[in-house]
């Protein structure tokens, strides 16, 4: 089992400040698990706190949320805006199967508001998108290669070992939601280091092309990142270090009913 929290802070975090928009708040007896990441860029030690946390909404259904706060002079930054990640996921034939992903953010002074529906049935993905708190719009329909993982569903299926065990030297590809075309989320599992197991991801185009990354991660033994970071132009190193060791989950993996079956490419 792997996380790739700190994919999120790396990829995500370059556009945000206060805390993204107003997801549904779960009951407290509801959150699963709610990690905490400090993110430092070159010679600033905080620049944002950002979170991920897991809710169970119902029998075998469950939400993810990711959200985070610039700190101090970094909120006067019109690059850092307002973002949120959230994903429903149904818990079926030994998978966390997305069923609609949702994302909300600051583009060109407008706030957009994008939706992934997963229709399993019709086997296509529709992407919604609304701006300006208008009802959004259907813009995009495309074929469903399935399975199929938004960011956080990802996490969550690699959290509780939906791709079996993975060793040093072995790399892993997942398809992830399109914007037009399908991409890929790589990861290549290293050995161990003195700050904990290496993972390197990266995302490819539909030709093979990069589109993020590398991102690198040093795990704990239960492959929860302690630490991870990208080079970023003009400042160094992006980083994500964990604040709170003692809320991942006992045994490090994720405890849902129903074992799972190795669903996965």
């Amino acid at each position: 089992m792997i996380q790739v929290i700190a994919w999120f802070i790396l990829l995500f975090l370059l556009n945000l400040s206060q805390p993204g928009f107003a997801l549904a708040a779960p009951e407290v007896g509801d959150t699963l698990e709610a990690l905490q990441y400090r993110v430092s860029l070159g010679i600033w030690s905080e620049v944002a706190v950002v979170q991920l946390r897991l809710a169970r909404l119902g029998p075998n259904r469950y939400r993810a949320e990711f959200s985070g706060a610039a700190q101090g002079v970094w909120r006067l930054l019109r690059r850092w805006l307002p973002e949120g990640y959230e994903t429903e996921m149904l818990l079926e034939d030994g998978w966390l199967k997305p069923i609609i992903y949702r994302e909300e953010f600051q583009s060109k002074g407008h706030h957009i508001h994008k939706e992934y529906h997963f229709d399993y049935a019709r086997k296509v993905l529709e992407v919604w998108r609304g701006v300006d708190y208008q009802p959004p719009v259907k813009r995009l329909q495309v074929p469903m290669q399935e399975p199929v993982y938004d960011p956080l569903s990802l996490f969550y299926n690699l959290r509780m070992g939906t791709f079996g065990v993975l060793q040093s030297g072995q790399n892993l590809r997942v398809v992830l939601i399109p914007a037009s075309e399908s991409r890929e989320m790589v990861l290549h599992f290293g050995s161990e280091t003195y700050a904990g197991r290496k993972v390197i991801l990266e995302v490819k185009g539909r030709k093979g092309e990069d589109e993020g990354g590398p991102y690198f991660l040093f795990c704990t033994p239960e492959w929860a990142p302690q630490e991870a970071w990208i080079r970023v132009p003009f400042f160094g190193k992006l980083t994500g270090h964990l604040l709170n060791p003692e809320g991942i989950m006992p045994g490090g993996g994720l405890k849902l009913p129903s074992a799972p079956t190795q669903k996965g490419p």
